[in-house]
Formats: structure tokens, C-alpha cells, sequence
């Protein structure tokens, strides 16, 4: 038996030919010894999220890390200063020479390249809790720490540095080695991480620390020069498949890298051969990476999260080839199904040969090939299977016609929804093959029009594969489309709305808040903001979160009165929550007004009526603003606070230059078209719907008492947060400062005017005279309540809209 040239009973100690596949390897060619594996970017991930809330901790809550402090002296204090000197002796020595060993260790077997990773991430390590104690100050010794040094070691070693270094160190190697090393390692950090406590060279918060951001920067390491390759040989595989009773005489690899699995094809002692697909213990970390990016982008995607294990979902994709041979679906038969040593599993099936559709010409594309196509497709779906990787690349043109292979992230008993998608990436796929009208022409011979129909929603990129999305043009998919509703003469439905938040948002959202929650403390003292909070009047502090609550209360009520029909009132208040979690990723409220539009026209209220219902509530939104603004502002005036309205002069000039540009704007052709577009319609429905609200006093009450009620519970929230740092003003300069604010963030292109709002209240505090500090505390803390703090209310309402069908 071989493998590719190598016998399949050579050692494992073959040394490495770049000519063929070396067992000690993997299986893998001698470039792809390292590689970027998908736990080590979940790592990552978790370590960072870990590292940051630490931070958080140290740097915040600085009256409870003191308390775990004196704990910790307390303890060690309880400890013989003898006994805990010998202690620490022991581990100073053994923190020399375990590195040391190591290090000769690894130089000895000529292994250049991991002492090269192991130096870089020590260093990393080192250098990373350097930077983060010059950044946040990291508490050092404790009151009962050792001061005298024994023998030649300083009694602060080790440090707490030394062990981010060590943590950092440990995360590299650690692939390198077998599970007791492993376990190994980590008892020496914890006895390492026990020293620096009983020496009291740090505080456990700062201990913890280390450890994170050790952990966190090894792993960046490995995301970065790639890790050692885990996944089994060739000769593992093999042996695997002799026990299930497939005697292997040679093993081709097929694909190394890509994909889920490694795959190869086996000539068996009978004659035929096998198609094997490997998964390894990476496998799963890929999947959940996948899955997660996934959930996070786009709305609803049908994708399941992972179950108990690899073997349970290897497993499945095996019951899935079973039912589907059994629905008479043309796919491989299932061989072997085994498990390995190391977790990773094997799944063997029918080698059906022949060649992958996407690899054929439009001439080769028959008018019976893509209606054989199709028919498995039906066949498939009639059985209640979604593929949910349906494109050419996983039909496979047999001597038998075409097969349908690839059934890793199918699933049974699948809904509509799932398979329309299948339908969707089908069609498009075939048409980059064949063209739209041979692909789209021949679904319509073979599926039923509403099945069609029901697919087209999906023809976009996000409900597409990486691989069809790549060879599909949006001109490709457009004329898909078209052709659909040509044949099925069906109107194409518009596109499902996929996106739950674009990667430019976040990235938007994420520079901004950086920008102004890091830079915006600058204007005050950072260490009295810090102070102020810790001051705070929760009290107060809690009275804003309850008036921010209150507003969306008020805006449901806004929104009853801004429609003819009754609706029910919860429902109402659910939807102007929800609406806030989706103007969190929209700029200028667009989210939130389409989300509001879209509950209307559930609950039975006409399209033209409930956009109408949406302006009204603009309108008196802003016309409650402008009356406010001028109330304030005059009311904040006669406290002599620097608030004063502007003279009758310069308001007849403001006047007069509004008027001259309106002016030459009508005297333009472009300026008359202009406004008989936009304005003059606008203008009309507006005074039909303002005079129909005149005969209904109700309504009219509901719609300006729930605008007005908006406006001044904010104003309150704002106040609360200003009084529970004894800002010192009063509700009139508060509600000025913030009906001039609001009017400037307005104008900003980011959701909820993100960053423009926090820098003109802060402005506008500090330049009526409150302290810098507590400007910013108290703006932050309004933010928060207001801001993000519904986001996950927000989120939950939005789902139980979803959920009980009223959006």
C-alpha cells in the first residue's frame, strides 16, 4: 500500500520529500506544515474579550480591585515570611531554568523555527503588559509583598510581565505538544502565577491580567506565523479504513487545504475505489467562526448551531446521504463512517467519478443535462432536504447522469425558506455556467412556478456561496431575475432584506465611538471624570434610565395618533424599541422609520396611510423641537446663563436672506421643477392629513402629547444625569443645551448622531460653565441610558415582533 509514492507502513519518521506526501506531515506537502487554524482565531476572540473587560476592571473599579488587594496581603501575611522565602526561591528557580530547558531543548533539535516563535511571543508577551501598564498605570506590589532579596534573585521576580511572558510563550508552544505537556505547561504558569501572589509582587486582578494578555498575545501570534499542522496522516487514515473494512491499497490526496476537509481518494483491494473526506478537530472551530460571522451579518440565515460534537455532525452529513438515496436522489452511497484516536472522523463513500459541473462549457450544457439537473433538485427537495450548498460545483456529471455530492451542511426536514435558497444558488450557479436563459428555462420545465417565485427574493449575493458569489455579476443576477418573472409570469417579489448590519457600519460605528469616548475625556481631566463617577448619585442615575424608557412609551402613543385605525398599544410601544436597536446601524433614522411603516402596514393600516402616519409624526416631532427650542432658550435667558434669543434686527435679516435664496431658487427652471416634485406634494399631504387630525381631537392629542412627552422626558434623563453629579444647572439650561445639541447631531450622516451628540452637550455644559469633568461623566452617563443601554431591549422586542408576526 501507498500514498502517493510513499508505502503506507513507512515510519513516521520518514524524512520530508518535497516529491511526495510524507506521513510525518500530515499528509500535506512540506509548505504546508503551518497553518492558520481557525482555535487559535476563537482564541483570540475570547482572550481579547477577557483582556478587555480586565482593563475595564483595573482601571475602573478601583475601590474593589484595592479590596482584592488587601485580601490577597491579608492571606499571604497568614504565611511565615521563612516559609513563603523558600516558596519563592524555589519558584525563581524553577522559573530560570524551565525556559532555560526549553530553550536548549528545542536549539538542540535544530526546531529554528519555534524558537524563533517562542523567543517573538515571550517578548510580545513581555512588551504587551509593558505598554498596558504605561497606559492604565497596573497596580504593583502589595502591602505585605517580600523586600528583601535572597541570593542573587531580586524578590519582585517573577514579575508580573514575566508572566504574560511565560502565558504568551505557553500558548505558542503548546501545539508542539501532547496533551500531558500541555497540562504541564499550564501547572507551571498557575505555580508561577501562585509566587507572584505569595511574594505580593502583584494583586490577583493584575495577576489575571497578565495571564489574559499573555494568552491573547500568543495567539495572535500563532493567527499570525501559522501553527503546526494537528490534522492525521495519510497512514492514520488508512489504517481507519482497513478497520471498517475497506482494505486501502493506495491513498491519493485530492485536497490538503480549503474546505471543511481534507479529502482523498482510495484504491481498495477489490478493485473500485472510495472517495474519503477527513474531518479534523479544526473542522469545528472553522464551522463555529463561519456560524458566528454569519449570525452576526445577515438576518435569519438558517444556519443551525453546532451540536454536541464533530463525530454527531459528521454523523448527520451520513444519515443525510442515507435518506437522500433512499428519496431516489442520484448521490453517493455512503461506505464507512469512522472516528480516530484524536477526535477527527472519516467518512467514505462512493467514488462516482466524472466531472464537477462548473468545470463545463455553455456548449457542454445540454438542454437534457440542466432538466436532469433540475429533476434531481426536485427529487431532492420532495424528500424535505435542503442542500444548502446547491451549486454546480457539488453536481458531479457521472456515467449515470448528473449527481449531487457534498451533503456537509445539509438539512432534513427543511423549511420552504431553506429551500428556495437551494433553488436560488442553483439557478444562479448554472447560469454562470450555461448562461441565464438555458438555466432558467429549464427550473421552469421542471419546478412549478411558485416554487420559482419563491426563490427570486433569494437571487442576491448575501443569499449566495463565497463561490457563486465570486463568478456571479450583479448583471448576472438582475437578468436572472428577469427571466424568471418572464417565464413563470410571476412579478418578481423584491429582494429579502439579509442584512441584519453592514460590515462598513460597524467599522463606521466602532471608529467613531473610539474617537469620541476615548478623545472626548481629553477635554476634561480623565482622572476627575473617573472620580465623578465613582461619586454619582445613582438615584438620580436611575431616574434617567427610567425617562428613557419613557420616551418610547410616548412615541407609541405619537404613533397612535398618527393613524386613522386603532392599534394595540404594547405592540405600538414593542415596535418604537425595535426601532431604536435598528437605528443603532442606520444613519439619519431610516431604519427605524421603515421598521415603523412596515408594523403599520401589518396591522392592516393602507402603505399610503401609514407613510403619512410616519411624516405626521416628523412633523409634529419637529415642530414640538422648534417650539421648545425658543421656550428654553428664552426661559434659560433670564437666569443670565449666556442663553439669550436674538434680536428682532438680526432675525428680520435671517428672514430676509432666507427669503432672497428661495427667491432665485424659483427663479430657476431647475428650482420650479424642484419644488412641484418634491415640495409642493409634500406640502399637500401634509395639510390633508393635518386638517383630517383637526376633526379628530383624539388623534391630535395623542400625536402632539406623545411628541411633546419625547421631548421633555429626554430633557429630563438629561437632567437627572446632570444632577447626579451635582452638575449645578437647571432644567431650563439643561433643555436648552439639549434642544441646541440635538438640532447639530441631527445634521451628522452617523446613527443617532453618534459622536456629534456627546461633543455639542459637552461644549454646550462646559461653555455655560460646568466643570469640564463632570460635563463629560455626566454626558457619558446620559449616553448610556439612552443610547446603550435599549439596544438589547431593542433587539428582544424586535424578535418578538418577528416571532408574533407584526413586522
Amino acid at each position: 500500500m501507498s500514498v502517493e509514492g510513499v508505502p503506507l507502513n513507512a515510519a513516521a519518521t520518514t524524512t520530508p520529500d518535497a516529491s511526495a506526501v510524507d506521513c510525518r506531515f500530515d499528509g500535506l506537502p512540506p509548505g504546508e506544515r503551518y497553518y492558520r487554524h481557525p482555535g487559535d482565531v476563537i482564541r483570540l476572540v475570547v482572550w481579547g474579550l477577557i483582556t478587555l473587560a480586565l482593563v475595564i476592571f483595573v482601571e475602573l473599579a478601583e475601590g474593589t480591585n484595592d479590596g482584592l488587594r488587601e485580601d490577597v496581603a491579608d492571606v499571604v501575611a497568614l504565611i511565615p515570611v521563612t516559609v513563603r522565602q523558600l516558596a519563592v526561591t524555589i519558584a525563581q528557580v524553577a522559573a530560570i531554568l524551565v525556559p532555560g530547558f526549553v530553550a536548549v531543548t528545542v536549539i538542540a533539535r535544530r526546531r529554528w523555527r519555534r524558537q524563533f516563535n517562542l523567543a517573538v511571543a515571550a517578548a510580545t508577551g513581555v512588551g504587551a503588559f509593558a505598554l498596558l501598564d504605561w497606559a492604565i498605570g497596573v497596580p504593583g506590589a502589595v502591602a505585605e509583598a517580600l523586600q528583601d532579596d535572597f541570593w542573587l534573585i531580586p524578590a519582585r521576580f517573577p514579575s508580573a510581565s514575566v508572566l504574560a511572558g511565560a502565558a504568551a510563550a505557553g500558548a505558542v508552544g503548546k501545539p508542539w505538544l501532547s496533551r500531558t505537556w500541555r497540562r504541564g505547561v499550564d501547572r507551571w504558569l498557575l505555580v508561577v502565577a501562585v509566587t507572584i501572589l505569595v511574594a505580593g509582587s502583584a494583586g490577583l486582578a493584575e495577576v489575571l491580567l497578565a495571564v489574559s494578555v499573555g494568552t491573547f498575545t500568543g495567539a495572535a501570534v500563532l493567527v499570525f506565523v501559522g501553527a503546526p499542522n494537528r490534522r492525521p496522516s495519510p497512514l492514520t487514515v488508512a489504517a481507519a479504513l482497513e478497520q471498517s473494512g475497506l482494505e486501502v491499497t493506495a491513498l491519493t490526496l485530492v485536497r490538503a487545504t480549503g474546505g471543511r476537509s481534507q479529502l482523498y481518494r482510495a484504491a481498495l483491494r477489490d478493485g473500485t475505489s472510495a472517495f474519503v473526506k477527513v474531518y479534523a478537530r479544526d473542522s469545528r472551530d472553522a464551522d463555529l467562526l463561519y456560524r458566528g460571522y454569519r449570525t452576526l451579518l445577515l438576518r435569519d440565515p438558517g444556519d443551525d448551531w453546532l451540536g454536541a460534537s464533530l463525530e454527531r455532525a459528521v454523523e448527520h452529513e451520513g444519515l443525510l446521504l442515507l435518506l437522500a438515496r433512499r428519496a431516489d436522489v442520484r448521490c453517493p452511497d455512503l461506505r464507512a463512517l469512522v472516528g480516530l484516536d484524536d477526535g477527527s472522523m472519516v467518512l467514505a463513500m462512493e467514488d462516482v467519478g466524472g466531472r464537477q459541473l462548473d468545470t463545463l462549457t455553455a456548449d457542454g450544457c445540454s438542454t437534457e443535462l440542466l432538466d436532469a439537473v433540475w429533476a434531481q433538485t426536485r427529487a431532492l427537495h420532495s424528500a424535505g432536504i435542503a442542500h444548502r450548498a446547491l451549486r454546480a460545483a457539488n453536481v458531479v456529471i457521472s456515467d449515470d447522469g448528473p449527481m449531487i455530492v457534498d451533503f456537509g451542511s445539509a438539512e432534513a426536514a427543511a423549511d420552504p425558506r431553506l429551500q428556495a435558497f437551494d433553488r436560488a444558488e442553483l439557478v444562479v450557479s448554472l447560469a454562470t455556467v450555461a448562461g441565464s436563459e438555458p438555466a432558467t428555462a429549464a427550473a421552469a420545465r421542471t419546478l412549478p412556478p411558485a416554487d420559482l417565485a419563491a426563490a427570486t427574493p433569494f437571487i442576491q449575493p448575501l443569499a449566495l456561496t463565497a463561490a457563486t458569489r465570486r463568478r456571479a455579476s450583479k448583471s448576472l443576477l438582475k437578468a436572472v431575475r428577469d427571466e424568471l418573472g418572464r417565464i413563470t409570469g410571476v412579478e418578481p417579489e423584491p429582494l429579502e432584506h439579509l442584512v441584519r448590519v453592514r460590515p462598513r457600519t460597524i467599522l463606521m460605528i466602532a471608529t467613531l465611538t473610539g474617537a469620541f469616548y476615548f478623545l472626548l475625556p481629553q477635554l476634561a481631566n480623565v482622572d476627575d471624570s473617573i472620580e465623578a463617577v465613582r461619586s454619582a448619585k445613582w438615584g438620580w442615575l436611575a431616574g434617567c434610565v427610567v425617562m428613557s424608557g419613557l420616551t418610547y412609551v410616548s412615541a407609541g402613543v405619537g404613533m397612535l395618533g398618527g393613524v386613522p385605525q386603532r392599534l394595540p398599544f404594547m405592540p405600538t410601544a414593542l415596535a418604537q424599541l425595535a426601532s431604536s436597536f435598528v437605528n443603532r446601524v442606520t444613519p439619519a433614522n431610516v431604519g427605524g422609520m421603515a421598521l415603523n411603516v412596515r408594523y403599520l402596514q401589518k396591522a392592516g393600516v393602507p402603505s399610503a396611510q401609514a407613510v403619512t402616519g410616519i411624516g405626521l409624526n416628523v412633523i409634529a416631532g419637529g415642530i414640538v423641537h422648534l417650539v421648545f427650542l425658543i421656550v428654553f432658550f428664552a426661559w434659560a435667558g433670564r437666569s443670565g446663563s449666556g442663553f439669550s434669543m436674538p434680536s428682532s434686527s438680526r432675525l428680520l435679516v435671517v428672514v430676509a436672506v432666507v427669503l432672497a435664496l428661495l427667491g432665485i431658487a424659483l427663479a430657476t427652471r431647475r428650482g420650479r421643477r424642484l419644488v412641484a416634485t418634491h415640495v409642493v406634494p409634500a406640502v399637500k399631504q401634509s395639510l390633508v392629513s393635518i386638517s383630517s387630525l383637526s376633526r379628530s381631537p383624539r388623534r391630535l392629542l395623542a400625536l402632539l402629547g406623545g411628541s411633546t412627552s419625547v421631548t421633555l422626558a429626554y430633557i429630563v434623563a438629561l437632567t437627572c444625569a446632570s444632577n447626579a453629579f451635582d452638575g449645578g444647572l437647571s432644567l431650563a439650561q439643561v433643555g436648552a443645551v439639549y434642544l441646541g445639541a440635538s438640532l447639530l447631531a441631527a445634521a451628522a450622516p452617523t446613527p443617532g448622531g453618534l459622536g456629534a451628540m456627546e461633543a455639542a452637550l459637552v461644549a454646550g455644559f462646559t461653555a455655560i460653565g460646568m466643570n469640564g469633568a463632570i460635563a463629560v461623566a455626566t454626558v457619558l452617563s446620559y449616553r448610556l441610558a439612552t443610547y446603550w443601554l435599549p439596544i438589547i431591549p431593542g433587539w428582544i422586542s424586535l424578535r418578538i415582533l418577528e416571532r408574533r408576526n407584526y413586522i
